[in-house]
């Protein structure tokens, strides 16, 4: 990005309130703005934030960011990009992940020949935008290797389109997210897939961001927020933190736990069945179709303790 190609509001404006007046770089419109993700109803954490800001304007090509499942590690990358305009190229990791759904590939066109579309890979670096890998962890170290050369900062070239050579425009960024550090150690936090990644491609992020729920006092606004009742909220997330405490404990270990994500589906659906007649316990209702209909065999019976205890009801 040039001088002339931002406009500058500051990063207290876009942010958080106890960010300073330092203004901070706005995309103008651009022919990849349908790849900007939508800006939502949003509580930017300041500390992570204020470090992830930090390593966008200063701190390389690539990141990791680690942490729990629905902890906000995506939302962080996509709230931030939305607020400056960036557009976000992103890939969900698996294991049939092939460079081919990276890098791109030939598809029939309506003229009956074929046309070569681009991967999110060389969108990113065509459009100076982000590439967001999540589920990294996921995927198969060979397939990654050869993301290598882009990671050093080198070019990316498509043999498979002639030959092609992409230089990365300025602002193009490579974050990938994950459950785990890449020790494949996924498995005993209830993270069934996790593989072991190369040292050679590790060692190509540059910085490693640890993100985990948020502190007590976020969560509690973030539900209070929906639920409009601050006592309601508080209760809600010591039943939180106890079923998170079981999943991290080592006597009590069970293999479920309770994300922001969840937490937040948890109350808007209480929200609804409080609409229902029938239903004589809304948080219960919502919290058998939230989470506890999909937990483990071993973790449903700890959740319906926890429950009770914490509301004095049975599940």
């Amino acid at each position: 990005m040039t001088e002339h190609d931002v406009t500058n509001p500051t990063v207290q404006d876009l942010f958080h309130p106890s960010f300073p007046q330092i203004s901070w770089p706005v995309r103008d419109e651009h022919e990849f703005q349908k790849y900007v993700p939508a800006k939502t109803e949003y509580t930017f954490r300041p500390e992570i934030t204020a470090d992830f800001l930090g390593w966008l304007q200063f701190g390389g090509l690539s990141c990791l960011i680690s942490g729990p499942t629905g902890s906000g590690k995506s939302s962080l990358v996509n709230e931030v990009a939305s607020r400056s305009n960036i557009p976000v190229f992103a890939v969900v990791g698996h294991n049939r992940l092939e460079w081919l759904d990276l890098a791109g590939q030939y598809i029939p066109n309506a003229a009956g020949g074929f046309v070569y579309e681009y991967g999110p890979l060389p969108l990113a670096m065509k459009s100076g935008g982000i590439l967001l890998f999540d589920e990294i962890d996921l995927v198969d170290p060979s397939t990654l290797v050869a993301m290598n050369s882009v990671l050093d900062g080198r070019p990316l070239t498509l043999s498979a389109n002639d030959g092609e050579v992409i230089t990365p425009e300025e602002g193009f960024r490579i974050i990938a997210t994950s459950n785990t550090t890449g020790h494949g150690d996924g498995e005993a936090y209830g993270y069934s897939g996790t593989l072991r990644m190369s040292r050679a491609f590790m060692n190509r992020l540059q910085w490693t961001f640890m993100v985990d729920y948020p502190e007590p006092d976020v969560e509690i606004r973030i539900i209070s927020e929906i639920m409009g009742n601050d006592d309601i909220a508080i209760q809600m997330l010591k039943f939180v933190n106890e079923v998170r405490a079981a999943h991290m404990g080592e006597e009590t270990h069970i293999p479920d736990t309770v994300s922001t994500r969840e937490v937040i589906e948890w109350a808007k659906t209480a929200l609804f069945f409080q609409k229902v007649p029938r239903v004589k316990s809304p948080l219960s209702q919502a919290l058998k179709y939230v989470v506890v209909n999909k937990a483990s065999r071993d973790g449903r019976p700890v959740i319906s303790e926890i429950y009770q205890r914490v509301f004095n009801q049975e599940l």
